[in-house]
């Protein structure tokens, strides 16, 4: 099931920025991706995100995950040089048709995103009954 599961949008993890112009840079988040018999759980990684600006979406099978930092600057100070730029952390995935689009949880807790994937009732397995002839 999880083997199904099909990135989209590049490598695994990434430590690089892809740098855009309007937004600042937007950084692949490191995922892990564990499955039992009727849920498959996500575990992104997202520091300094806050859970007020992740966005989870599903679209045509295509989950998305977006969350943007900030990099305040203390009042009455001004930025003289900076190694963490606000940005964008963003992943995509392909989900089967065995992951009940409407059943996704998603939690968000010291900078890690947890999303709980339900397998749909069609994809559970079921045990069959023989009855004697």
């Amino acid at each position: 099931m999880a083997n199904e599961m099909q990135k989209t949008g590049g490598d695994v993890a990434r430590s690089e920025a892809e740098e855009t112009r309007d937004t600042g840079p937007t950084f692949r988040p490191a995922t892990d991706i564990f499955e039992k018999d009727d849920v498959v759980t996500l575990t992104i990684d997202m520091p300094g995100v806050v859970p007020d600006s992740v966005d989870v979406s599903v679209e045509n099978r295509s989950l998305t995950v977006r969350g943007t930092i900030e990099a305040p600057v203390p009042e009455g100070y001004r930025r003289i040089y900076a190694e963490y730029a606000p940005g964008t952390f963003e992943r995509a995935f392909s989900l089967p048709d065995t992951i009940d689009a409407d059943k996704i949880d998603a939690t968000h807790r010291d900078g890690v995103l947890t999303l709980t994937l339900k397998k749909s009732e069609a994809a559970k397995p079921k045990q069959i009954k023989v009855k004697a002839a």
